[in-house]
């Protein structure tokens, strides 16, 4: 199923234009910059500070919340003191839940969002009664009565419309029929856009959101070959929610974000961190910058269809299953130097330092406190040299670095020596993921099973960009699960920065190191300190290893974004916390200076705790 313009070069996908005030995006705009407020929405003062400071580090629109006719009608007042002081650029209102507010807001904001999993359908949590085909027919036709007086509104103000399909808030009804699915989200919002369309409203932009990297760019994807399906081109709104805060917050974003705008998918985009909104901003500039001057034709080559699962990343696209799903890291021996203890015994190979020919690459024994020397690193041109091959053909291990130009010319030896070679890939190009999705047909064309590895550099001395190179390449083909292993080569002034290596593998699921967090941005609805909980939360169970812990604003929206969760820290009213094991309400009310005592507590009762061999 064809999802974008060219798998093997950049395209921006050609989207219709969307009137958002006097700043339109979609088709030849750029690419659009945006951020959210996370004080109360009746505060006005705090809010129009706010907004002027996400606007003066670089914003094009901001999205304040409304959870109320009361926050939407102070829209008004607060669109009013910002063109006082010469702050003209659109605002959007995000609604859910009760239709009658975005009816409000449309009068007033330029944009309004709402999501289709609660915009009329409601969560039930008394009954499995299952759907009849009739039943599910009428309740599209109740929402699509209830959409009508909010395309009127729109229609007579100018004001656009943001569908935004969220994996955490799917109704029951699509959850019954398409379960808790890309599938599922992708539906809800196409639903949606087939009433607007009715109506002859195309003022629309579109969302997929999950808190899974993978999650996300898979529903935004399967969501853009389902518009083409239906001659539909309609502009997508990026990012991954409840990142979370630091290097692990900004790292998910790039994943998810920098794959769909890889993949020419992506018309605005929002970084959600658990942090000051403008530093949202500030983020989001650098990885657009990325793809500003990006030229568009590199090279030909024939891939019309993706070759591998594009839509799920729990499908396996290795070449080879050798190494099964666990992603392979492969370091330079000087580089060892700087991996902390903690991460040592992470490191799967080492290879000798000066990268030349013969050089061994060492496995990583740590529980034998051993290296054991696997493979000899060779390069192509040796064993493809006219002249008297430098390589002996014995039983040894092999680890070729080459590239796409060496591809086919190293058939006949890779046929013959599949079992005991590994492939180190060397793209050349400024666009490598289109490197590797032609290097995965060419091999899986001649049924090569071969261990892949990616070679890649980072050279900025500023974290920040290495994540977002890590993230675009070799993240977007770590994303598609084409291959089996990283190698990064640091160029000064770049430094080894191992702890962002692994936050990219288990952000992507393929390798877990720490706990799992994830905590939304906060908006209006959070009346807790939220940006200095998730630090202290994580400070002090980072060392679970393989739990998912979720640290949410407030009890609206948090237990259902936090679906996937183990735990769950959610703000409740009057400085207070509700826990949760899953989806389950374990404690309620909990003073917030007790909080994450009880949450240890609650681990604890539930067998997840094991001491950590540091102070907390």
């Amino acid at each position: 199923m064809k999802y974008n313009i060219d798998l093997a070069n950049y395209e921006r996908f050609p989207t219709r234009e969307v009137k958002i005030g006097d700043l339109a995006l979609g088709s030849n705009n750029e690419i659009r910059l945006q951020s959210m407020t996370n004080t109360p929405s009746l505060d006005t003062k705090a809010t129009v500070a706010q907004v002027k400071r996400i606007f003066d580090a670089g914003a094009d629109y901001v999205r304040i919340t409304s959870p109320s006719i009361a926050e939407a009608e102070n829209l008004a007042e607060i669109k009013r003191l910002l063109k006082a002081d010469s702050y003209s650029k659109p605002l959007i209102a995000d609604v859910h839940f009760n239709p009658k507010i975005a009816e409000t807001a449309a009068r007033i904001v330029e944009k309004v969002r709402i999501n289709p999993g609660n915009y009329v359908d409601k969560k039930s949590n008394s009954t499995n009664k299952i759907i009849s085909e009739i039943e599910y027919a009428e309740e599209l036709e109740i929402i699509h009565e209830r959409l009508l007086p909010l395309i009127s509104i729109c229609k007579e103000y100018g004001t656009a419309i943001r569908i935004g399909s969220n994996h955490g808030s799917l109704s029951d009804r699509i959850v019954q029929r398409y379960g808790n699915t890309v599938e599922g989200m992708v539906e809800a919002a196409m639903e949606y856009i087939n009433m607007f369309v009715a109506e002859s409203f195309y003022n629309l932009v579109i969302s997929m959101k999950a808190s899974d990297v993978s999650t996300t760019v898979g529903a935004s994807r399967l969501l853009n070959a389902k518009m083409l399906e239906k001659a539909w081109n309609f502009p997508q709104h990026l990012g991954v929610t409840e990142a979370g805060e630091g290097e692990d917050g900004r790292m998910k974003s790039a994943l998810g974000i920098g794959s769909l705008l890889n993949d020419g998918i992506g018309d605005t985009i929002r970084v959600s961190l658990t942090e000051a909104p403008e530093k949202e901003i500030e983020f989001a500039k650098k990885l657009v910058a990325n793809f500003s001057e990006r030229k568009t034709k590199i090279f030909t080559l024939p891939i019309h269809r993706p070759t591998y699962s594009v839509f799920h990343a729990n499908t396996l696209n290795p070449l080879s299953n050798k190494f099964s799903q666990k992603c392979m890291l492969m370091v330079n021996a000087k580089d060892m130097q700087a991996v902390s203890q903690k991460l040592v015994p992470e490191i799967d190979m080492i290879v000798q330092s000066d990268m030349s020919y013969s050089d061994k690459i060492y496995i990583n024994h740590i529980e034998n406190q051993e290296l054991i020397a696997a493979h000899k690193l060779v390069k192509a041109e040796d064993i493809l040299s006219q002249e008297k091959p430098k390589l002996s053909i014995t039983d040894d291990n092999f680890m070729i670095e080459f590239s796409l130009g060496d591809a086919k010319k190293l058939f006949p030896f890779l046929k013959k020596h599949q079992k005991n070679v590994c492939l180190l890939f060397n793209a050349v190009t400024e666009y490598p993921i289109g490197e590797v999705r032609a290097l995965y047909k060419m091999f899986k064309e001649e049924n090569l099973k071969i261990p892949l590895f990616l070679k890649y550099t980072l050279d900025s001395s500023l974290q920040e960009n290495n994540i977002i190179d890590s993230a675009i390449y070799p993240g977007s083909a770590l994303i598609d699960r084409i291959a089996d292993g990283i190698m990064p080569v640091y160029i000064p002034p770049a430094k080894p920065d191992f702890e962002m290596l692994f936050s990219m593998l288990q952000s992507l699921g393929l390798r877990y190191t720490n706990a799992e967090f994830i905590s939304c941005p906060a908006c209006g609805r959070t009346n807790y300190d939220i940006e200095t909980i998730a630090k202290q939360v994580k400070l002090k169970l980072s060392h679970l290893k393989g739990l998912k812990i979720a640290i949410m604003g407030c009890v609206v929206n948090g237990p259902g974004e936090m679906s996937d969760a183990d735990y769950g820290y959610v703000g409740a009213q009057n400085g207070k916390v509700n826990l949760y094991k899953g989806q389950k309400l374990m404690r309620k009310s909990i003073p917030e200076n007790k909080a994450i005592d009880e949450l240890i507590g609650l681990i604890k009762e539930n067998n997840d705790w094991i001491e950590p061999n540091f102070e907390i």
